[in-house]
């Protein structure tokens, strides 16, 4: 692997950490880069880095690192500490040696590439002294080209003259759906990846293709916050999604939730690619569920969600609405019994609201349950009243600005793959809650103060699917 450790490899991952440790609404259409020209068409990966630090995207990131100016500091300091070791400036010897933009190349040999457009050669060159091992150059198309041997240049040359990446249409398919504005836009051939490891798959006991045809993804520093884009390629496809009919009762006050549906494309290539018998015959054993019945639980729509509870423990409820709710019930019951013999408690049944709740009581909380006719589903809580607030007319979070505002960031619409929203600052107490007063440190409590909202999005048809992520920021 080629060995530029010290600047390149060192300013590389410090502005990808800057930009990961910050994070509002692009443009979800992109396009091809014109950099695609310097990959190979059987190239394994292709990543282009904006290296131009009077960029936007530089002056976006940075301006949200300022919001943790503790952070940012040592950030800088680390940064420039380890320049100088080297007797090497950022303003004066690596940003004219990078130029506006770096592309990594990993041919199909599984060797990679470096190529940048240096502003002084002689720069370039002094970086290129530092490296741990030697490299050899050349110029590719107006790029300066550096791998790790002449007869490496020499194969990525050849290759370069067989067709490029930018011709080839599930690259194309794959930027086309990023960001058109981002720090860091990346690709990978998954399917030849997983061809090249599949002796390693098949000793972990995985057998056969994990059936994903590419992956991509894209950074993007905005003006208050940061876009992450990833898509992925499952031939097969893994339909159309699902509407989130249970989310409309999530209570205003839930500080995390996680929506998911449709997975049964999903769960029947895990079945497919995993020989489940050993963690069937394990998982029924413990609980009393066969693995088939949990796959069934989990089939239909689902909801996960948290809230702030009892002085002990914070409130957490999930509710299934599979194919067959009255199945998952009696799952759900049997496995609950057989816990409650373990415990020697008995699971009391009460009558709330012309309905059969189920109780069993624990040491610092107690876990409910009950079969729903509307929505008709299966919902279990360790809330007191849970039950009652899903399905009371209370606020509800899907009318709160601060999801309203995330969601728009990620274009949910009417049908999704799935989605996860956490209110971080919210998340403070419950902390608390769980592991006491002390747990969250002053300088931690002051970064997630600064961090309002996360969101996570899965959108897409058919074979693609697109996860959308926002972290939002407030200064």
């Amino acid at each position: 692997m080629m060995a530029l450790r010290a600047p390149l490899t060192l300013v590389v991952l410090a502005f990808a950490l800057v930009a990961s440790g910050c994070a509002a609404s692009t443009e979800r259409t992109g396009s091809v880069p014109t950099s695609a020209t310097l990959a190979p068409a059987d190239a394994l990966a292709f990543v282009t880095l904006v290296t131009d630090d009077t960029s936007e995207q530089w002056e976006n990131a940075d301006r949200l690192l300022g919001l943790f100016p503790d952070a940012r500091i040592e950030v800088l300091a680390s940064v420039r500490t380890e320049l100088a070791r080297e007797d090497l400036t950022w303003k004066d010897d690596v940003a004219p040696a990078l130029g506006d933009e770096l592309v990594v190349v990993v041919t199909a040999a599984r060797k990679p590439v470096l190529l940048v457009q240096p502003e002084s050669a002689e720069a370039l060159a002094a970086l290129i002294a530092q490296s741990d091992d030697p490299l050899v150059q050349g110029t590719v198309s107006g790029w300066t080209a550096l791998a790790e041997t002449q007869a490496e240049l020499a194969a990525y040359r050849a290759a370069l003259g067989r067709g490029t990446l930018d011709g080839v249409e599930s690259f194309s398919d794959a930027m086309t759906g990023l960001p058109d504005e981002a720090l860091v836009r990346g690709w990978v051939d998954f399917a030849a990846l997983a061809r090249d490891l599949a002796p390693a798959f098949e000793q972990s006991g995985v057998q056969g293709e994990l059936g994903v045809d590419w992956l991509a993804a894209a950074l993007t520093a905005e003006g208050d916050g940061v876009h992450l884009s990833v898509g992925v390629r499952t031939p097969g496809g893994n339909g159309s999604g699902y509407e989130p009919e249970l989310f409309e009762h999530v209570p205003a006050d839930s500080v995390a939730a996680l929506s998911f549906g449709g997975t049964q494309g999903v769960l029947d290539r895990i079945e497919g690619a995993v020989d489940v018998g050993a963690v069937s015959s394990a998982l029924e054993d413990a609980v009393g569920i066969s693995l088939d019945g949990l796959l069934e639980a989990l089939s239909g729509e689902g909801l996960l969600y948290v809230r702030e509870g009892g002085e002990d423990l914070p409130e957490v409820t999930l509710v299934l609405a599979p194919p067959e709710p009255a199945t998952t019930f009696d799952a759900v019951d049997r496995t609950v019994r057989r816990f409650a013999e373990q415990l020697g408690e008995p699971v009391r049944t009460r009558v709330d609201g012309g309905r059969t709740v189920h109780e069993l009581r624990l040491d610092a909380d107690t876990l409910t349950y009950a079969r729903l006719d509307e929505p008709d589903s299966v919902i279990i809580t360790t809330g007191s009243s849970g039950i009652a607030d899903f399905l009371g007319d209370g606020s509800k979070l899907v009318d709160a600005e601060a999801f309203t505002t995330a969601a728009d960031r990620v274009d949910l619409g009417d049908r999704t793959r799935g989605f996860a929203y956490v209110d971080i600052d919210g998340l403070v107490p419950l902390v608390e809650i769980l592991a006491g007063p002390e747990a969250v440190p002053a300088e931690a409590r002051e970064v997630l103060g600064t961090l309002d909202s996360l969101i996570l999005q899965g959108s897409g048809e058919d074979e693609t699917t697109t996860l959308s992520g926002f972290l939002r920021v407030t200064g």
